[in-house]
């Protein structure tokens, strides 16, 4: 399926597994780190100690490790610092648990607690910095171990789908929310493609970041729900972006941070699309629209053989569509599904509990069911498919014969729905 009639949507779920994949090579990355700074440290301790030269040159790789305390200050830029920041960042926190203790736990890899310079430099022989080192040394050898333990991962993001109903504020044109959102769906695609393309630091600078904008985009609704499921289902994104410019992380990220970016950006362009599809539904609740024009039609109705006679059923052309749908169905064999169809739409049709405004509502969105048996593949015709199944499911009420006809699409169709 393409988005605003261009291009293709990257795979969801794929980005997914991606960024499960593409996280799990922090913890070997900030271990191998963590393991140069340690070897570092000891060679200070194990080497002969040569005045002011030998005091600071280990000053100064204490202060890389874990940065200076000044006064009240707490250190910032330090290697330490950075590393516990992104073991708690909500990108890359799941198995870093144990760095995150390791680094809480050690008070001089996180604040400092390095004796002012000038006092530095009245160590010559290093009796004051050595007691430094090795605690530095035992609290690096940690982190590197804590590391190397294998760690399960689970999924980071859960599948969201925007609500099937809601509502924009009365402030907001629905037709400028639709523009907007095509044009940030084909910019994410196209930052997407380039990311795989030309690697590098996609996402890095402010005219390119998506995370603002997207989200923003989902601000137009009353409805708090659309934005609440896209947060869910993005969290992190906009952390990714904002300290893809650190150089500690570069240091760290190199070759990983275009794969979280890119699925980052596949899994939101997604979710816009869904809610771009809704547009229409959520125009006419927010009353910017309706529905096209009722078309009364007598007797049977496209390559469905409704029994009723003088009935008036609104959109035929979509009860054609499903007719066409179903013959594509029963075309790849799946006859059972194509037969399921079939059964619920004469049913709704024939259900005399219903009105016809109703009547002619389930149809139009029981197309949707049909649209996602013909292409099951799709994520976004299968929300909208679940949403009407869920609406068709509760309009059954006394109807007998509607009541079985869904009881026999969840029997045949469960595993697709």
């Amino acid at each position: 399926m393409t988005v605003a009639g261009r291009m293709e949507l990257p795979d969801p779920d794929a980005a997914r597994r991606e960024l499960i994949e593409a996280r799990s090579e922090f913890a070997p990355r900030i271990a191998e780190q963590a393991r140069a700074y340690a070897e570092a440290v000891r060679s200070f301790l194990e080497s002969r100690w040569q005045g002011e030269s030998t005091t600071k040159a280990a000053t100064d790789l204490i202060v890389d490790i874990i940065g200076r305390m000044l006064q009240y200050s707490i250190p910032v830029g330090s290697w330490a610092r950075d590393m516990s920041s992104f073991a708690e960042s909500p990108v890359i926190s799941e198995g870093l648990e144990p760095t995150r203790l390791a680094l809480k736990n050690s008070p001089l890899l996180v604040a400092g607690g390095l004796l002012p310079s000038a006092a530095s430099r009245q160590d010559p022989s290093g009796s004051e910095m050595r007691p430094i080192l090795r605690e530095l040394h035992e609290g690096l050898v940690t982190v590197t171990d804590s590391l190397t333990r294998p760690v399960p991962h689970r999924a980071l993001l859960p599948v969201q789908h925007p609500p099937a109903f809601a509502r924009l504020r009365e402030d907001v044109v629905a037709e400028t929310v639709t523009e907007q959102l095509s044009t940030l769906i084909d910019e994410g695609v196209a930052q997407y493609e380039a990311a795989h393309a030309a690697g590098g630091w996609p996402g890095s600078s402010p005219q390119s970041r998506l995370a603002t904008r997207f989200a923003s985009s989902l601000g137009s609704f009353l409805t708090t729900e659309v934005a609440q499921r896209y947060e869910t289902a993005t969290r992190g994104f906009d952390y990714m972006e904002s300290t893809s410019g650190n150089q500690r992380y570069r240091s760290v990220a190199a070759g990983i941070h275009p794969r979280i970016y890119s699925a980052y950006v596949a899994i939101a362009v997604n979710y816009l699309a869904e809610v771009l599809e809704f547009m229409p539904a959520y125009a006419e609740a927010s009353g910017q629209g309706k529905r096209r024009d009722p078309v009364t039609v007598y007797g049977n109705v496209g390559a469905i053989n409704s029994e009723i006679a003088n009935s008036q059923l609104s959109v035929a052309d979509t009860v054609t569509s499903i007719g066409a749908t179903i013959n594509t169905v029963a075309d790849r064999g799946q006859n059972d599904i194509a037969a399921a169809l079939h059964a619920l739409t004469e049913a709704i049709q024939q259900a005399q509990e219903l009105a016809e405004g109703e009547r002619a509502e389930l149809l139009l969105n029981f197309a949707d069911v049909a649209d996602a048996a013909a292409a099951p593949d799709e994520p976004r015709r299968l929300a909208r498919a679940r949403a009407a199944i869920a609406m068709i499911t509760t309009a059954a009420g006394a109807s007998t014969q509607l009541a079985q006809a869904v009881d026999t699409w969840h029997q045949v169709a469960g595993q697709l729905f």
